[in-house]
């Protein structure tokens, strides 16, 4: 077999797509991963709090399993019907909008900001989103 000149992954002359002309160096991908780790435990820690929470709350205090809410069902139980689906979304959403910001940051992919928002090159009529006459 046969290689390239340029080796293996080498492009043949083709085109590269724009944003992809760098590339990350493995101490910048360690680093990353490592925030991203600590970012990860940090939300799994918040998890196992609000997890943990509940029974503290029934064992504490009295009226978080006695007291009745509309329906005739407990606060503890409408917290755990309704709100912990509530809160996991809301870590949810934030831990993964936290990883991708620092994803996006810390690894390269130039301005992180102009390709989220779409306001890059917006002045060209071709790369204009919805529909085109």
């Amino acid at each position: 077999m046969v290689l390239g000149t340029g080796g293996i992954g080498a492009s043949d002359g083709a085109a590269e797509p724009p944003g992809l002309d760098s590339t990350d160096t493995p101490a910048e991908v360690d680093a990353a991963f490592r925030t991203l780790r600590r970012v990860a435990v940090g939300y799994f820690l918040v998890f196992l709090v609000v997890v943990g929470g509940f029974p503290v709350l029934s064992l504490t205090l009295g009226w978080w399993s006695e007291a009745r809410l509309v329906g005739n069902i407990s606060p503890g139980f409408a917290m755990a019907a309704f709100g912990l689906y509530a809160v996991f979304a809301v870590v949810g959403i934030a831990a993964a909008s936290l990883s991708s910001a620092v994803e996006s940051r810390m690894l390269g992919g130039g301005s992180s900001e102009a390709t989220s928002t779409g306001t890059e090159d917006a002045d060209e009529p071709d790369r204009l989103p919805g529909p085109h006459a």
